[in-house]
């Protein structure tokens, strides 16, 4: 079944419109809180296979109990399937953020990975995210699509290694993907997420 995907944008000065927010600071766990509310209730709107896109303003800084709040927390519960089959796309995020929001994962030791990305098509993975991963993530973009007999083929793996890479993937909400029933039985079709026209 091939569906098409869908990006849905959100500006997060407008989710947090009225909670005092300034336009450039994320702070404090108390914050985060409240944020975490306005964020788990906008995915929640958003449909199976789409992903949310939040676009944070210019030159902002979330520190790291602000960020085990919101992104980290939801990132869990993305994992422990809460929020099945949709994800959540980091665009604007500047160099601390990310630094801090890596710091965070890392503190923690947790197994969680975000997509943060830029208008013109420019992404990094931030998180945890062992080496193979990482390299099938890349190649994933470069092909925009992979099923497993794919993977298998080009990076010499077996088919149960190449199937367990990228399901690990889309546990993750990394990349997402659609299926088709053959004569094989189910044929899982895995795909990088687009976020420019």
């Amino acid at each position: 079944m091939t569906k098409i995907e869908i990006i849905e944008r959100q500006d997060v000065m407008s989710l947090l419109a009225g909670l005092g927010f300034s336009d450039r600071f994320f702070l404090t766990r108390l914050r985060g809180e409240q944020a975490y509310e306005r964020l788990k209730s906008r995915l929640q709107k958003v449909a199976e296979g789409n992903a949310l896109l939040l676009n944070f303003p210019q030159e902002q800084l979330m520190d790291v109990s602000f960020l085990d709040e919101t992104l980290i927390r939801i990132g869990e519960e993305m994992t422990k399937n809460q929020f099945p089959s949709r994800t959540l796309l980091l665009q604007g995020l500047t160099p601390d953020t990310i630094a801090n929001l890596n710091a965070a994962i890392e503190f923690r030791n947790l197994k969680l990975a975000f997509l943060a990305v830029e208008p013109e098509g420019q992404w990094q993975c931030v998180g945890k995210l062992e080496l193979s991963l990482r390299e099938t993530l890349q190649l994933l973009w470069k092909q925009s699509s992979l099923t497993a007999p794919e993977l298998s083929e080009i990076k010499q793996l077996a088919i149960n290694s190449a199937s367990n890479r990228l399901k690990r993937l889309y546990d993750l909400h990394l990349i997402r993907r659609d299926y088709e029933v053959t004569n094989k039985g189910l044929q899982y079709t895995y795909y990088f997420w687009k976020w420019t026209a």
